[in-house]
């Protein structure tokens, strides 16, 4: 041990300092730039430096170019209200202890007596390492993302906070909540501190938090984001009081070490309390796994990523598990993003042990999906009842009543052939126009019956292409290759056919027959429906019947209801959520939300968004095209994400 005089002080931290190859620790209530930028080595070593922050003159001392130096050099920054220890230890070998800050009056020649002892003991060295690591646990690592400081719990589920720094509306965030937890946050409404507020706050808050106005008008005029932090933590911790300030929507307690088989996930009971800080999230490991969480607080079964948190670089995920057994609605305008979400999803899926069948209108998924069997329907008519020949007639001035025996004979010869079932249906080895002839065939050689079903034909040869009319035992035998596929993606590309109801009927026909391979085989699949409200429709929509004679309408209902018991999935898109069946929508228990401008639309997807999300529903008309919300079973809660478009 060496005793140092005040002279000697100085110069011997100044070669003390430009001898440190690894580490440099040091604890100062009080530092100026000057000093402490004399005593730097020129070499970048691992530095760590307290300093007091009881009170906002704190830090008319501790001058800002301080702060910005450490961080300029990588180094940490730990802010403590009650320190006055003055020592520091250069490699964890050296160390001088004494009453001097680092500071002119400190260290410099015309300043206040001080005294030091130069330490080298090993055991000496190490209680005081000790002795520093015992008061960084006690004090702010003003390093790390700290973005606020919560000012007022509303609730179990809000709080009011005030940002140390600009930062976006959707923005997460964490208050450390017991040893190894936190509660997971995020903000809902930013509200600017200016003085022009001061009256309001007057009226809620005690008026000796505002008696100072000279110290107010430093804090909150401030620039450096870095500094700022500093002041507003020394000003509170001086005056022992919370100012009120946004809105932070608390939507979960992270526990990562709960006993085996517990939830990580659960939801928040009591308050944040008054004063505590708040954490950004944006670079946090927790983050990450908590996205690999779902809604019920589990490790995610088959987690697929599909594009980003909102303003972070992290990964989003849903938990395909949940959505072939309880369904996903993927809702938005044209352009919003909403099929490209599912082409992500589709991307990342690595599962060899899911069956993805899609329903895909206008042909957008054919160079998303590289290995898949892709059947193209031809542009044909598709009849799968007599009820729909009758509506064939009617449209081309045929009207069938029933009611002579040459009616009667084709009406029993079409319900005959014609079943909304894929192995009965007569199309396994006729036409529809073989079906037309025989049905000709029927009637009286010269009655007028017979002349105006031969006028049909050949107004249906001529309005439609040859396709139309006899590619029907192809298309049926295309089928069933396309069922029995061992490709994990199956494409069901309906773009060419313009008849909506051949449509339903082929997509009804198709999932009647995968919801039966799905009670037969064991298996996971999905069923994807580009274009929902065209196959089911919520009553008085368009051209297309809510009714059990759409069969597509018939077996969505029924995925919807039962598919779950059976793990097949249906994942319903739709540019029109009022048009679709609101049965249906009310089964699917993901919502991916995209932009939506309709009232109608907005007013269809509200059910979503409960009070606490009324922010994000507010600005869906305003989203961005590859923003969305996502919510629901398949994610650990609510959030907004983001996926590249192209």
């Amino acid at each position: 041990m060496k005793l140092l005089s005040k002279e000697e002080i100085l110069p011997f931290l100044k070669n003390l300092f430009s001898q440190a190859q690894n580490s440099i620790k040091i604890s100062s209530p009080w530092i100026k730039s000057e000093v402490f930028k004399e005593l730097l080595p020129e070499k970048n070593v691992n530095l760590e430096v307290i300093v007091r922050d009881s009170e906002l003159e704190d830090f008319l001392i501790t001058d800002p170019d301080v702060l910005r130096t450490i961080q300029q050099l990588k180094g940490k920054i730990f802010l403590n209200p009650d320190i006055h220890s003055k020592f520091v230890i250069i490699d964890n070998k050296k160390a001088v202890v004494g009453s001097a800050n680092i500071t002119k009056s400190g260290l410099y020649q015309d300043g206040n007596i001080e005294t030091a002892v130069f330490i080298e003991d090993k055991k000496q060295i190490q209680k005081l390492i000790s002795q520093f690591e015992s008061i960084k646990e006690k004090s702010v690592n003003l390093s790390e993302e700290i973005v606020g400081i919560v000012l007022n719990s509303v609730s179990s589920i809000t709080a009011e906070i005030l940002l140390f720094q600009e930062v976006p509306q959707q923005t997460y965030l964490k208050i450390p909540a017991g040893d190894s937890g936190f509660l997971l946050g995020r903000i809902a409404v930013i509200k600017d501190i200016n003085s022009s507020l001061f009256s309001t706050f007057l009226s809620t808050i005690e008026r000796s938090v505002f008696s100072e106005v000279e110290k107010l008008k430093i804090l909150l005029t401030e620039k450096d984001p870095l500094y700022k932090k500093a002041l507003t933590l020394s000003y509170l911790n001086e005056k022992e009081s919370s100012i009120k300030v946004g809105q932070l929507e608390i939507l979960a307690y992270f526990n990562p070490e709960v006993s085996h088989g517990e939830s990580v996930l659960k939801t928040p009971m009591v308050p944040p309390t008054a004063g505590a800080l708040v954490y950004s999230l944006k670079t946090e490991k927790e983050i990450q796994s908590i996205m690999k969480i779902n809604h019920a607080g589990y490790p995610m079964g088959e987690p697929v990523s599909f594009g980003k948190l909102f303003n972070t670089n992290l990964n989003a995920y849903v938990d395909l598990e949940k959505i072939y057994s309880m369904h996903m609605a993927v809702l938005g305008t044209t352009g919003s993003g909403k099929t490209t979400f599912v082409r992500r999803i589709m991307e990342n899926l690595k599962s060899k042990d899911v069956k993805v069948y899609i329903f895909d209108l206008y042909n957008e998924y054919e160079k998303s999906v590289s290995k898949s069997f892709k059947l193209i329907f031809p542009p044909l008519l598709f009849p799968v009842s007599f009820d729909n020949i009758k509506e064939l007639f009617r449209q081309y001035g045929v009207f069938f009543q029933e009611k002579s025996s040459e009616e009667k004979r084709i009406a029993s010869y079409f319900r005959r052939h014609l079943k909304p079932d894929l192995e009965i249906i007569g199309f396994n080895e006729k036409s529809l126009e073989d079906m037309l002839i025989e049905s000709i065939s029927l009637t009286d050689l010269k009655g007028e019956l017979r002349e105006e079903l031969q006028t049909f034909l050949d107004m249906l040869k001529k309005d439609y292409t040859e396709d139309a009319l006899k590619k029907h035992p192809e298309v049926v035998k295309d089928i069933k290759k396309s069922l029995e596929s061992k490709e994990n993606v199956v494409i069901y590309d309906f773009h060419r056919i313009e008849d909506p109801i051949t449509r339903v009927n082929i997509a009804g026909i198709l999932m009647k027959e995968i919801f039966r391979i799905s009670k037969l085989e064991e298996g996971k699949r999905v069923i994807i429906l580009e274009e929902a409200q065209n196959f089911a429709p919520e009553k008085g929509f368009g051209e297309i019947q809510a009714g059990s004679s759409n069969i597509a309408y018939v077996m969505a209902r029924k995925i919807a209801t039962e598919g779950r018991k059976f793990n097949l999935g249906l994942i319903a898109i739709t540019q029109r959520p009022a048009n679709i069946s609101k049965y249906v929508l009310s089964q699917l228990n993901t919502q991916a939300v995209f932009k939506l401008i309709n009232r109608n639309d907005l007013e269809a997807v509200s059910v979503f968004f409960e009070y606490s999300k009324e922010d994000i529903f507010n600005i869906l008309p305003f989203l961005k095209p590859g923003n969305g919300f996502i919510t629901g079973l398949a994610v650990p809660f609510g959030i907004l994400t983001e996926i590249k478009l192209g």
